[in-house]
């Protein structure tokens, strides 16, 4: 454990952190608050960008909130060697949990839930296209079933992450 107090080793899990953080809630909100608006409103051209930008925005922000989440539990590591207590005990352990637990949360929603429901949006999506004719009444129902619970969830991370952000953020001052 050593290493984590290692001055150049801090700097470097800082830099990740705080540059794998920056690009983590930007992207959210980028998504979320330009990208998916903007394909609603180009209908047909913005769902073939969306299916395209998918898989590589997925694979993108697989590799930028793990790294975030490993930088950030290696810091934590380093306040918690002498003990966990500074957690209930100092209003900057509170403030870094509480962000690191909102962090948390959002990680499990983008591992467990984002990528599974948006493949099978685009399987359930493939499957109108293939078929001859309007899609049947029940697939446009699960699509948009799909959709609305997506979208809620995205919402929802974006609070989580504002959450993570503004905590972490403020933590070291308080």
């Amino acid at each position: 454990m050593e290493i984590l107090f290692n001055y150049y080793i801090i700097l470097i899990l800082r830099v990740l952190h705080v540059g794998g953080g920056i690009m983590w809630v930007g992207s959210a909100a980028l998504y979320l608050l330009l990208l998916i608006p903007v394909a609603r409103i180009t209908q047909a051209a913005g769902a073939k960008f969306l299916r395209t930008l998918g898989p590589k925005f997925g694979a993108m922000m697989g590799l930028v909130t793990t790294v975030t989440v490993i930088s950030g539990a290696l810091l934590y590591a380093r306040y918690a060697v002498g003990g966990l207590s500074f957690i209930w005990t100092s209003n900057a352990g509170i403030a870094f949990t509480i962000g690191a637990i909102a962090a948390l949360g959002s990680y499990a929603l983008g591992v467990g839930y984002f990528g599974k429901t948006s493949a099978k949006i685009a399987k359930l999506g493939a499957e109108m296209q293939s078929e001859s004719g309007a899609p049947a009444p029940a697939q446009i129902a699960e699509m948009s079933r799909l959709q609305s619970s997506l979208q809620k969830a995205y919402w929802f991370d974006l609070g989580l992450l504002a959450i993570a952000a503004l905590t972490m953020a403020i933590a070291r001052y308080l």
